[in-house]
């Protein structure tokens, strides 16, 4: 039987050859985003990936090896396409998300709507929005019963604005209430919050894709199926990138198949190089992907 520490060092002999290999593979998958990008190839191929794991595992000789071969190169051929998002987004091949940046709202002649659990906190973020004059009405406010007639009312124009309570009062949940700005094509363009509270928090959303300036604030959506993984190689986008990810809810989209949709508060700003990097992943990987909002 071999030492302990001769067995180590033909260990760390194999990791030497392990990450210099991994590091021709990356040198390689550079080459293919050179491709990609000359000739508008997309960079996630879902059949090749499928073949080239059935055909590592299919190279090892115990069903335990066959399935960490397929787990290994699923890491690896993930850090393959990062490695080509982040080229891509180098080289200016970032399609733009649309979201136009301004410095400040216009709530003259505009109307808001509101639920009765917001209506004190409508009163007093509209009551702020002239600074100068405090005491001036600036926004109409229209009173709703609930989330869904809210939508109703700025889907139809009778509104400019909605001003409504992040989380559900009954279940405390927002995924909900975020599905409904995903549903009707809404963004959230501000978060307003009366106290630390989650429940004191609110937000102020339009069918505009508006961007305040200054905005550290994301919240995408997107469906996954009920498989294995399927959310972990997802949520890589943001680790690989080094994001932090603030809240995560999902509501079932489907039954059969089960299907789910995630909703994700995430720091930073569409500007930002690593998010542009995390959203070309989770654009090309994930379905119906969304930006419901990038918010201060």
């Amino acid at each position: 039987m071999k030492d302990l520490a001769e067995i180590r060092k033909d260990i760390d002999s194999i990791d030497r050859q392990i990450v210099d290999l991994y590091e021709k593979r990356m040198d390689l998958a550079t080459q293919v985003a050179d491709y990609k990008i000359s000739t508008g190839k997309q960079v996630f191929d879902a059949e090749r990936e499928i073949a080239k794991l059935n055909a590592v595992a299919e190279m090892a000789h115990s069903d335990f090896t066959s399935h960490g071969a397929r787990e290994l190169f699923e890491h690896i051929m993930s850090m393959s396409r990062k490695k080509q998002y982040q080229l891509l987004t180098e080289y200016g091949k970032f399609a733009p998300t649309g979201f136009v940046e301004i410095r400040e709202l216009d709530f003259s002649h505009a109307a808001a709507a509101y639920i009765e659990t917001s209506a004190e906190a409508a009163k007093e973020y509209f009551a702020g929005v002239d600074r100068k004059n405090p005491d001036t009405k600036s926004c109409g406010l229209l009173l709703c019963r609930n989330w869904r007639e809210a939508c109703e009312v700025l889907k139809n124009g009778e509104v400019n604005y909605l001003f409504l309570p992040v989380q559900d009062p009954a279940s405390g949940y927002v995924s909900a209430n975020y599905n409904l700005i995903a549903e009707y094509g809404f963004y959230i363009l501000e978060e307003y919050a009366t106290s630390p509270e989650p429940q004191d928090r609110y937000v102020l959303i339009s069918k505009d894709k508006l961007s305040l300036s200054g905005a550290d604030k994301i919240s995408i959506c997107f469906e996954a199926p009920d498989a294995c993984g399927s959310l972990y190689h997802l949520m890589s986008h943001l680790t690989y990138n080094n994001l932090n990810m603030n809240r995560i809810e999902s509501i079932v989209i489907s039954r059969e198949p089960l299907d789910y949709r995630f909703f994700m508060n995430i720091s930073g700003n569409l500007n930002d190089s690593p998010i542009k990097n995390a959203i070309l992943g989770l654009r090309d990987e994930a379905r119906n992907f969304k930006i419901l909002g990038n918010y201060r």
